[in-house]
């Protein structure tokens, strides 16, 4: 009887200790490695910018509109990027009344280069 007990407390240990060796394994495999943690930090960093990027130019647009009452952006017009060249881009469409009161439609172009200049422009989107 005593043995019986031993045997099984001497098993229910060793399962323990498996599980916690298979654990500790699995941690130290799925360690995110120093160039993982790197180009995690740039994708955080470039999300941010983006952000940063895409609310100045909402503000350009809002800034830029006549009739300000009339603003509509676009949810789904909306894109921004990190191009092949460095730089950082957003595009937003929107749509105002002009000062006729005739609606027309936009793209923002808002682009940041690697030094921190922006360039801003609105091209008017004819057949949309």
């Amino acid at each position: 009887m005593l043995k019986k007990m031993l045997r099984k407390t001497l098993k229910t240990i060793g399962m323990l200790l498996l599980l916690v060796v298979v654990i500790i394994v699995a941690a130290l495999v799925n360690k995110p490695t120093e160039q993982e943690k790197k180009q995690k930090e740039a994708k955080e960093l470039t999300d941010k910018k983006l952000d940063e990027l895409r609310d100045a130019c909402e503000s350009y647009v809002r800034m830029s509109v006549i009739n300000k009452s009339t603003l509509d952006m676009s949810v789904f017009g909306s894109n921004r990027w990190l191009g092949d060249d460095g730089k950082f881009y957003v595009t937003q469409e929107f749509s105002a009344k002009n000062k006729f009161g005739l609606e027309q439609k936009f793209r923002a172009e808002c682009i940041e280069d690697k030094d921190g200049k922006t360039d801003y422009r609105l091209v008017e989107m004819n057949g949309s």
